[in-house]
């Protein structure tokens, strides 16, 4: 195995042969075309979500259409991590954010589906019994008294996730990405320090085996790697959970998912 980082992607190999091609977004945020990934360079996507993204997604563009901006607006009225992050993002100047849907997961999305590569949606359904176990254990920890008080009271403690996340970001390829990147990592630091250690590394452990066995699929169909779609935070967990991974796990693609449900 051997793995390999960029500014905000990471690359590893699988010893069962094959890339998995660790793509970094910025939620809200419009990519700078210097930083898509190829559209050569991959014969399968697969996306940190569940199957009911693009039903999510599709939902979320009629409610930018009959109201531009309320997904934003909605957002941006709640407290905690969420709200920091969208406060932070639109203040940036240069890169387009606070665009809903998510731009580059649907982008990629769409370009997957018109190229024909499988898609592979690595949030297990909530009929995965050890799946809704763990759910069930994120909310029971996201929820703890202690923590719910500390979100609530949680603008000095952004200031200091902002400069933590700050520290080894170099310039981004365009102006005010990097700006951007310090933000992101500073919601996701704050955001994943809700969960316990074993909590994320069950989770984590959980989406490197199902990659993996995204990308056993498309090597069955002639390919040889998988893009990754993930928050450009969660990179080194992802790569380190790969790292650990003993078994990929069967997984099938989301027009697969599709097909069994209508003829259920």
């Amino acid at each position: 195995m051997g793995a390999s980082r960029g500014w905000s992607t990471a690359t590893w190999e699988d010893p069962d042969g094959g890339t998995i091609l660790l793509h970094g977004t910025f939620p809200t945020v419009v990519l700078p075309r210097s930083i898509w990934p190829s559209p050569k360079a991959w014969q399968g996507l697969a996306l940190l979500d569940d199957a009911g993204a693009p039903d999510a997604w599709k939902q979320e563009e009629e409610d930018e259409r009959a109201s531009p901006g309320v997904n934003l607006e909605a957002a941006r009225f709640g407290i905690g991590h969420e709200a920091h992050l969208l406060d932070a993002l639109t203040s940036i100047e240069g890169p387009l954010t606070g665009r809903f849907p998510d731009p580059e997961p649907l982008r990629l999305f769409r370009e997957s589906q018109r190229a024909g590569h499988p898609v592979f949606f690595l949030e297990p359904n909530l009929d995965d019994d050890a799946w809704s176990d763990h759910l069930s254990l994120e909310a029971k920890e996201r929820t703890d008294w202690r923590r719910l008080v500390r979100r609530i009271r949680s603008r000095r403690a952004w200031k200091k996730a902002l400069s933590a996340a700050a520290e080894g970001v170099t310039s981004g390829p365009e102006d005010g990405m990097a700006e951007v990147k310090v933000a992101t990592r500073a919601w996701w630091s704050m955001w994943d320090a809700d969960l316990t250690l074993p909590t994320r590394t069950s989770r984590d452990d959980r989406f490197a085996a199902r990659a993996r066995g995204a990308l056993a699929a498309v090597r069955d169909g002639g390919g040889s790697t998988l893009l990754l779609v993930l928050v450009e935070p969660r990179l080194d967990a992802l790569l380190g959970a790969l790292d650990r991974s003993t078994s990929p796990e069967v997984i099938v693609s989301y027009d697969d998912l599709l097909a069994s449900s209508e003829e259920a």
